[in-house]
């Protein structure tokens, strides 16, 4: 399902096709089975996109072509009383630029962090599940804390994009709660982001970049699986499309 492109009229989207695209995928990909695997694999694959943000995946699913791979760590068969399987990983960037450099997260098995250096400037890309059980159980509390000195720490003066399962909604119920809400919007207020998704009802998974990285851009939502039959989270592509015509600017 496509969602409308945000205040771009029919001749701006016609005039786009030639223009520098970026596309980036978001997805909780809840820990699937093999035969899943597959077919969550051929998902991620039919949309080429050049940042891919899995988390509760694991090192199976290998996006096809020419990625760079920045994970979170390999989880032990019980980690945080949560017994795993072999291969399973929390969070995971794939990118087809550079990565220039990864930095050290409060949590290392939750989240992970990278500057990728893109057509429009390098990007530090803060990939992450805020809350393995959600945002009513521990340790949602502990792991946003604990992320938010990881970004007051590594997004001064730099161009930013956090994206994963923040298990935090910005339309329609407050989930898990209105001061959860507000913390991350006092953030992206804070370092400038604007919150791509935020407009989705009820939706936990979010990407939220620098209003400085867009610039002369526009964005368009690609979604799936809204049946929830491959993952119970919806998967959605954001591809950020760049422009120089002034009538696109309307």
């Amino acid at each position: 399902m496509h969602l409308p492109y945000d205040n771009i009229s029919a001749i701006a989207i016609k005039l786009t096709t030639n223009n520098r695209k970026m596309k980036i995928i978001n997805w909780n990909v809840g820990r699937p089975s093999k035969n899943k695997g597959e077919k969550i694999l051929e998902e991620i694959n039919k949309r080429d996109a050049d940042i891919i943000i899995l988390t509760e995946t694991n090192s199976s699913i290998k996006p096809k072509g020419k990625y760079n791979e920045v994970s979170t760590a390999r989880l032990d068969k019980i980690t945080d009383g949560v017994p795993y399987k072999e291969g399973e990983i929390r969070a995971s960037i794939w990118t087809k630029y550079p990565v220039v450099v990864r930095y050290a997260t409060y949590n290392d098995k939750t989240s992970v962090c990278a500057d990728i250096k893109t057509e429009s400037g390098i990007l530090t890309v803060y990939a992450t599940i805020i809350g393995i059980f959600g945002g009513n159980k521990p340790p949602f509390k502990e792991d946003l804390e604990g992320q938010l000195k990881d970004f007051d720490g590594l997004f001064s003066g730099k161009q930013v994009c956090i994206i994963g399962d923040y298990n935090i909604s910005f339309t329609g119920r407050a989930y898990p709660s209105h001061l959860a809400r507000q913390t991350l919007n006092e953030v992206f207020q804070k370092f400038k982001l604007i919150n791509l998704t935020a407009s989705k009802k009820d939706w936990v998974d979010h990407i939220a970049i620098s209003s400085e990285y867009m610039v002369n851009k526009k964005v368009a939502l690609e979604i799936w699986n809204e049946d929830k039959k491959l993952s119970d989270h919806i998967g959605v592509c954001a591809t950020i499309i760049e422009y120089y015509n002034k009538e696109m600017t309307k």
